[in-house]
């Protein structure tokens, strides 16, 4: 399950000096540290540089919800950007703070004493927004997908209100399957050393582990790759004629970034959690959350510069003409 390391000293209810996991000794006794130390200050590097990210992330997204959600005239499209948008950053805003408390200076001086119930909600949440945008972007490539290879059907047949219904079954859905996820695949470990210690711990859920692989990468992914390549080719075979719509090429630059950012974290954690074997180390872990990262703030740039691509105009004019309903 998408998480947080389990083995930081910000996860623990009381206030913690040290690592989770003890010293081991040598043959002569001599404590040896648990990890090298270059590789803890490079894991606190890219936490800080993941930390940055996130809140230009978040500044971004922000943007987008309080115009498509506030200023401008919502259409079936806008509705799944929004919805989007809010995935997004709740994922940054989750991620940001929970990388924030993991920080060794801000967990052992600051928030010594930040309940446990805190860090599980942050990493429900986490897990919720990701599953979330991956739903959401599936729908909006499918409907778009549809719109051009049934164009008749699409304008004539097409539920008014298909895209709000759409969203409150895809944000269900993700709640659904967060929720099993966190209760089938985490359990609170307890240290010997003091019954009042405790973190969050993964074990072994094979079963849970097959479903959402199968939710992940063969219902969800499939739907989403073949869509995004109809549109490619639409969009290959119809720039002869005129330039193609905008919004075309963020679905396209959507899912493309997706799949490379944010897939392939999932993989590696689908693993571990099925062998339960721990595959990551904590810059790893590091190096595939700042991918996931780039990955939800990166949408918001991409709507201003096509917007602005020719001409400078207002923000509410840019995302106007960016997510404006036209069919190639």
């Amino acid at each position: 399950m998408t998480g947080f390391s389990t083995t930081d000293p910000s996860l623990m209810t009381e206030p913690w000096t040290g690592t989770v996991e003890r010293p081991y000794f040598t043959d002569d006794m001599s404590p040896t540290e648990d990890w090298d130390s270059s590789e803890e200050t490079t894991d606190n590097i890219l936490s800080c540089f993941s930390i940055f990210i996130s809140l230009w992330g978040l500044v971004g997204n922000g943007i987008i919800i309080c115009f498509l959600g506030f200023r401008i005239q919502r259409n079936k499209y806008t509705i799944y950007i929004l919805n989007l948008a809010v995935a997004d950053f709740l994922f940054l805003l989750c991620s940001s703070v929970a990388l924030l408390l993991n920080l060794p200076l801000i967990a052992h001086h600051h928030f010594p004493h930040v309940p446990q119930q805190v860090h599980r909600v942050l990493h429900i949440l986490y897990v919720f927004g990701y599953n979330t945008n991956q739903y959401l972007l599936t729908a909006i490539s499918a409907e778009r997908c549809l719109s051009i290879l049934y164009p008749l059907w699409y304008r004539c047949w097409r539920p008014k209100h298909l895209s709000t219904a759409l969203c409150a079954v895809l944000w269900a859905l993700a709640s659904l399957v967060t929720g099993i996820e966190y209760f089938f695949c985490t359990s609170t470990f307890y240290f010997p050393e003091s019954p009042t210690l405790q973190a969050m711990k993964p074990r072994s859920c094979p079963a849970v582990s097959i479903f959402t692989g199968v939710l992940t990468f063969l219902v969800f992914t499939p739907i989403m790759v073949t869509s995004s390549l109809t549109l490619l080719i639409k969009v290959q075979t119809s720039s002869q004629r005129r330039n193609p719509p905008k919004f075309y090429i963020i679905i396209v630059f959507s899912v493309a970034l997706f799949l490379t950012c944010s897939l392939s974290f999932r993989l590696f954690l689908f693993i571990e959690n099925y062998y339960y074997h721990e595959l990551l180390n904590d810059v790893v872990f590091d190096c595939f959350l700042l991918l996931s990262i780039f990955n939800s703030c990166i949408n918001p740039v991409v709507y201003f510069y096509l917007g602005n691509c020719r001409v400078r105009r207002p923000l509410k004019e840019v995302l106007q003409g960016v997510f404006k309903d036209d069919i190639i």
